[in-house]
């Protein structure tokens, strides 16, 4: 994956199979029935209720979604971005609601980490057919080789989020069909659109670092550091 690493991203149309994105939506669905409790103010702590939420870390109550995020399809894509062998570091569903959802700001993923890391892979999938219209990712090309820092973020109260980017650059529209794979750097800055639209905008982010995340002054673990399955 030679763009990966010239563009800081790379996208595989249909990288879902059809079993794989039914299990996706049907586990999404199931989780939005829940009421919301990623609301409210605070650093990073993103969610804004209905308008945009983020269904974390639920992969241990759904065999399936446990299966899926440890299995083949995702190893082989994070280990050819990484070109190493890959660990769960993270994963969510992100839903934008129909008509409400919010954007969100230029960031990198690795800005929301807190401390010097070596940069990983996150594998963003369309839940739903994304477009302008409804909020689809923007990105920025980034040789991430050549340009391999964090830049400098802001917190943004009003919008509950990092802000790392206040250039005039648009950005590249993600849109995609259902089933689309997009796989970019944690320090590849992204953004996405409202959805406008009349129906949720659904996806699911699962992030992949080539060795365990540790907080330097603490040692301890960020999020997961899970092997794939064999």
């Amino acid at each position: 994956m030679s763009e990966y690493r010239r563009d800081g991203y790379t996208v595989l149309p249909n990288g879902l199979s059809d079993a794989e994105l039914s299990m996706l939506r049907q586990t999404c669905d199931t989780l939005l029935a829940e009421p919301p409790k990623d609301g409210g103010a605070g650093l990073h702590n993103i969610g804004l209720g209905e308008a945009r939420r983020f269904l974390r870390h639920r992969h241990g109550d759904f065999p399936e979604l446990k299966t899926f995020v440890l299995g083949k399809t995702m190893a082989d894509i994070a280990r050819q971005c990484l070109g190493a062998e890959p660990y769960l570091f993270n994963e969510q569903f992100v839903v934008k609601g129909a008509g409400k959802g919010a954007s969100f700001a230029w960031h990198q993923d690795s800005a929301y980490v807190g401390f010097d890391h070596t940069p990983y892979v996150t594998i963003w999938m369309a839940l739903d057919d994304t477009s302008e219209a409804n909020g689809c990712v923007y990105l920025l090309p980034r040789d991430i080789d050549a340009n391999p820092q964090i830049d400098p973020h802001e917190w943004q109260d009003d919008t509950n989020e990092l802000n790392g980017y206040f250039g005039d650059d648009p950005g590249l529209p993600m849109e995609c069909t259902a089933g689309t794979v997009v796989a970019f750097s944690s320090i590849t800055l992204h953004r996405s659109g409202p959805n406008t639209t009349d129906r949720p905008r659904r996806a699911y982010i699962a992030q992949y670092s080539a060795e365990p995340i540790r907080d330097p002054k603490t040692g301890e673990l960020k999020r997961f550091a899970t092997a794939m399955a064999a």
